[in-house]
């Protein structure tokens, strides 16, 4: 039964009263995983992916509900503005629960049924099924379907007041990659140590502060305490800030939550994304002892300039850029960004995808970009075009965040026929002046590509297929005299059975046993994570990248070269 008074709801259960409140927004945690209901990668579009995810406190995790009569309601996502959806109008167990507009449908309404504990479930108006994670699964980026109701306690959720509890999880990475999602010194390397790269020429002796190839990647809080992990990483992906209003604010309003700086929420200040992960990772800790660690950050914001461009993905962002109000807004975002991290010793990986773009039009110099309009202050002196853009983000850095290395995503998607071209066009974009370069080696488990709905291609790896990529590396690296951070390196593992989250591949085994050739090629650290929600994840893993990171620091890690 249920008891409308006001703006609140009274919603009567077997051994509790819940005061459900419609102004309010509230995070659903699932009894079976302690994990939250999430909009995937803080999607904007009909049809995205709901999952289950660490609790961090950000908008794509607050849903409210709107009351749709008979003791039904629809769930909003707050970073979204979408509802909760039975996709397709599905009464098939297994089925997905998506986010949609809101047309208030059926399929798009819920009931909240009785459970113990304060627990309850939320039962589909259409399908008459309750929503449930996926197997009871556990690990971050499980998706979250509907099925029979049974009660179980993965179909029971706990709803918190956003904002009341703190949460310690991993952010959702945006674009669909696991966010997740920072970068320890290397053993017992100090934090303080000075300048993120020393040496020259084709040799790296450190690397931000350790003089071993560092071992990372997107995971979970609890994960990265389970080894001796160097490195974390996590996205910036939005579109700037519409105003300078936002950089000032002392708080975030409701209504900013899509931008990247006020991903947690309205009670925090802008920027908190940045300065709350950069916390978390100098607080880090493994086996009781503290064991700082460090962020690396995917600065990947030009994608969602395209989209303000008006045409996405690739022809939009180089739109965007020759555009004097949007490459404005982008560039007095990418400010305030370094100056959320400050003095602390981060990484940066500009734009992933961007420069392969610019490439396929030619000489850098040569596609127009409003650089010394968009940002007199700092890059008055640079030409205007897309080579100008890559220094003035790379002095950038190096002005606001000064401790900070900074490298340039190294994206030739022709290397294995045009090695040449790629050291000629890096040098056009000034990528000697950066600290690292960094790249990645596949964005998806092999398992998943090998599968004939995915294309059925091969992705695994031989050792002729990897002492070619390696070898490219050190070319790259050589040619501009800096490192190289491989990032969204797969997770997938032979033990597993090529299923959602479960994707077999090679790579992680091949790299532990291979570290010599890494460190050989230049490579200064590996960065393990899913770049999209199928795929394998530390969490799913089996434990294979934390059983693997140990035995490398009990070895005493591998020098750099």
């Amino acid at each position: 039964m249920v008891v409308v008074a006001g703006s609140a709801v009274v919603v009567s259960q077997a051994s509790a009263q819940q005061t459900l409140d419609l102004k309010k927004w509230y995070v659903l945690v699932n009894r079976n995983s302690g994990k939250v209901l999430d909009d995937r990668g803080f999607a904007r579009n009909d049809g995205a992916a709901v999952v289950q995810w660490a609790r961090h406190g950000g908008a794509n995790q607050q849903w409210r509900f709107i009351d749709a009569g008979d003791g039904y309601y629809r769930l909003q996502n707050r970073n979204s503005g979408k509802v909760l959806d039975d996709h397709g109008w599905s009464k098939t167990a297994g089925s997905a629960i998506v986010q949609w507009k809101d047309l208030n449908g059926t399929n798009q309404q819920f009931k909240l049924a009785k459970s113990p504990d304060g627990y309850v479930r939320l039962v589909n108006r259409f399908s008459g099924m309750a929503v449930d994670v996926h197997n009871a699964a556990k690990a971050d980026g499980s998706g979250v379907v509907q099925n029979r109701d049974r009660g179980g306690a993965d179909q029971q959720w706990q709803l918190v007041p956003a904002g009341s509890v703190g949460g310690s999880g991993t952010p959702t990475a945006p674009s669909g990659s696991v966010p997740t999602s920072q970068a320890p010194s290397g053993g017992s390397q100090p934090s303080s140590a000075p300048s993120p790269v020393a040496g020259g020429g084709s040799s790296t002796t450190r690397f931000m502060g350790s003089s071993t190839v560092l071992i990372g990647g997107s995971m979970s809080d609890a994960s990265a305490a389970a080894a001796p992990f160097d490195v974390r990483y996590a996205y910036v992906h939005s579109q700037p800030a519409p105003s300078s209003d936002y950089y000032s604010a002392a708080r975030c309003h409701d209504g900013w939550s899509g931008w990247w700086g006020c991903w947690n929420g309205s009670t925090t200040a802008p920027g908190t994304y940045v300065t709350w992960r950069d916390s978390v990772a100098a607080q880090a800790t493994y086996k009781g002892s503290p064991r700082p660690q460090k962020m690396l950050w995917t600065w990947y914001s030009l994608r969602d300039l395209g989209d303000a461009a008006g045409q996405g993905d690739g022809p939009g962002e180089v739109k965007a850029i020759n555009r004097l109000d949007l490459l404005t807004r982008y560039l007095n975002d990418y400010r305030f960004f370094l100056q959320k991290i400050g003095t602390s010793h981060d990484a940066i990986d500009l734009e992933p995808d961007f420069w392969g773009y610019v490439r396929s039009l030619g000489d850098p110099h040569q596609v127009p970009a409003q650089v010394s309009g968009a940002n007199p202050t700092d890059c008055g002196s640079q030409e205007n075009s897309a080579a100008g853009l890559s220094r003035c983000l790379i002095s950038m850095a190096h002005k606001y965040a000064p401790n900070t290395a900074v490298g340039l995503h190294l994206s030739c998607f022709d290397w294995q026929n045009n090695t040449q071209a790629c050291v000629k066009d890096y040098a056009n974009l000034g990528a000697q002046n950066a600290d690292f370069l960094v790249t990645d080696v596949s964005d998806r488990d092999a398992g998943w590509y090998a599968q004939p709905a995915h294309g059925g291609s091969d992705h695994f790896w031989t050792d002729q297929k990897a002492a070619a990529a390696l070898q490219f590396y050190k070319t790259m690296a050589e040619s501009v005299g800096k490192p190289v951070v491989l990032w969204q390196i797969p997770l997938g593992n032979m033990a597993q059975n090529n299923t959602l989250n479960h994707y077999k591949d090679d790579k992680v085994d091949w790299f532990f046993a291979h570290m010599d050739q890494v460190a050989n090629a230049h490579v200064a650290g590996l960065l393990f994570g899913a770049g999209q929600q199928e795929q394998t994840t530390v969490e799913s893993d089996g434990g294979n990248l934390i059983r693997k990171t140990i035995a490398y620091h009990n070895s005493g890690a591998t020098a750099l070269k």
